[in-house]
Parts: structure tokens; C-alpha cells; sequence
């Protein structure tokens, strides 16, 4: 097994010596390239779904679904038990607005037509080593807060509010108006990697700042995270495997294309979350 860089701001392909599980020297290696680079492709042939699994399962637990296995998720524009909303989707971390955001994702280009969707990636690993030292300081010991809707998805117009308390997910009452969580802008990953924690699409605002003062604050270090020289656009392939560190990369979808696109999904998490926040979406008409 070796790595070569991607010829982009970061991410590095992934050569794999065959198809076998890894052993566990192998699963050493493969978690510090993981550290190393935050988003590894596989390209250049089929990678079955055991194959996925053994990958993923070297950087941490795979998320069961209600039976126990591995949950097998599909983000897809060819049927509606896809596990993703319609539409464009900004820069976000999946699950910021939870109290542990998953650490890693995989998704393998199972159906790609000429055409299909592209995925953006940013590194908010590498946006942080590029801020300017007094803007760093400015961001040291704060938190932000993220939410799961900035706005209403009933009433687009009214922003939404952090409610007091935050119910914890899965205690009763709990629902779309607690999908809220509190991170420190400067955080790190499991293996210590410092990361810049915020995005469009879930971060409501920098605690114990005013709102203009936040917004404007954000602003500048959206700069630097959405930068063109710090993105990817990540052009799918048939049987491409891109496996990414979601606590040091987000990623985006433009607006979607025709183009048949589907992606099976698997992810790293020590809780499992997923279940209830897909049933309670589905129920509510969101995805």
C-alpha cells in the first residue's frame, strides 16, 4: 500500500496491493495517511462493499443500522430512499449540529453517468495553517454554535434560534428545533490534526459575540476556508472510493446535474445517530 498526491490543494490516491482485508500493520498505515492527507481516493476498479467496509473500519467504528450491520446508505438521484436532501448543499461538516459529529465518511461511485454531480471538498485543516496569526488568536478558546437549519424550513424568512435547553437527541421532546451543538472553532480530529471548525450551512454564530460582529468575523475566515486554492472539485468516476476525515473536510454539492449519480455511503461514528435523524427528516419532508 502507498499513497500519491493528488495533483489539488490536498487528498492523496490511494494504490492498494489487492483486494484482501488489510492486516493490521496495513491498518496502520492506512490510518496515517488518513491523518496525513484527509481525504484518500481509491480509483481504478471495482471496490465491492466489504471491501469499503474493511477500509473504513481501520479508522474507527462503523455506524450499525437497526440489525446490526454496517448501515449501507445511498446519496442518489435515481430513487427517493435516498439519504440526502435535493438540491445544492454548501460547505458543511455532516452532523456539526450534534454533539459528536461523525469522524469519517466513504461514498463509492456505484452509478456515474458522463455528467454526474461533482462533490467539493475544502480543508479546514489546511485554512486554519494559513490564517494570520493575530485573526488565530482572535478565534482561541471561542465556540461557535451550529445548527441543523439556520432558517426555518417551514418559514425560510426567520432564522432560527438555539433553544434553552438543548434537548439531547434522542430524549423526548427531542426534534428538528434541537439539532444544535456547540464546537470550539479551533478543534482537532482523533489523531490531533488542528481543524477550523465552521461552515456555511451550519454555523449559526460565534458565541458571546454581537451578531453583526460574528457575521463579520465568519466572513473572514469563510475566506480563507472557500478559497478556490484550498477546494477540490472531485469529478466522479465509476468505481471511485473517496474516504475523507469529516472533522478536517467539508464538502459541498452543487446544484445537481441529470446525469444518473449514486453513491454508496458508509460512515465512522461511536453513537449511533443516523436512524433517528433520517426517520425524523422523512417524517417532516425534509429528504
Amino acid at each position: 500500500m502507498y499513497a500519491t498526491p493528488l495533483a489539488e490543494p490536498f487528498g492523496a490516491q490511494l494504490h492498494l496491493d489487492s483486494d484482501a482485508p488489510l492486516c493490521r500493520e496495513e491498518g496502520d498505515e492506512l490510518r496515517c495517511l488518513f491523518a496525513e492527507h484527509g481525504l484518500l481516493l481509491v480509483r481504478g476498479g471495482e471496490v465491492s462493499a466489504e471491501q469499503q467496509i474493511d477500509l473504513l473500519s481501520q479508522l474507527g467504528r462503523v455506524e450499525p443500522d437497526a440489525s446490526g450491520q454496517p448501515m449501507k446508505m445511498e446519496v442518489t438521484n435515481q430513487h427517493d430512499e435516498t439519504t440526502a436532501p435535493d438540491g445544492e448543499l454548501i460547505f458543511h461538516f455532516d452532523y456539526a449540529y450534534d454533539v459528536a459529529p461523525i469522524p469519517a465518511i466513504s461514498m463509492y461511485g456505484l452509478v456515474i453517468e458522463e455528467g454526474a454531480t461533482p462533490t467539493l471538498f475544502a480543508s479546514s485543516s489546511n485554512a486554519l495553517s494559513k490564517l494570520p496569526a493575530a485573526l488565530r488568536r482572535r478565534l482561541e478558546g471561542r465556540e461557535a454554535a451550529h445548527a441543523c437549519f439556520l432558517f426555518s424550513p417551514e418559514s425560510p424568512a426567520i432564522r432560527s434560534e438555539e433553544p434553552d435547553p438543548v434537548i439531547p437527541r434522542g430524549e423526548p421532546g427531542w426534534g428538528p428545533e434541537h439539532y444544535w451543538a456547540r464546537h470550539p472553532l479551533l478543534w482537532s480530529n482523533a489523531a490531533g490534526l488542528p481543524t477550523l471548525f465552521a461552515c456555511l450551512q451550519h454555523t449559526d454564530r460565534i458565541v458571546g459575540m454581537p451578531r453583526k460582529e460574528s457575521d463579520s468575523l465568519l466572513e473572514e475566515i469563510y475566506a480563507y476556508l472557500y478559497d478556490p486554492s484550498n477546494v477540490i472539485e472531485h469529478v466522479w468516476q465509476s468505481n471511485d472510493l473517496v474516504m475523507w476525515d469529516n472533522l478536517c473536510v467539508q464538502h459541498a454539492r452543487p446544484e445537481p446535474r441529470n446525469a444518473p449519480r449514486t453513491l454508496r455511503r458508509y460512515h465512522v461514528s461511536d453513537a449511533d445517530l443516523t436512524e433517528d435523524y433520517i426517520r425524523i427528516a422523512r417524517e417532516r419532508g425534509y429528504m
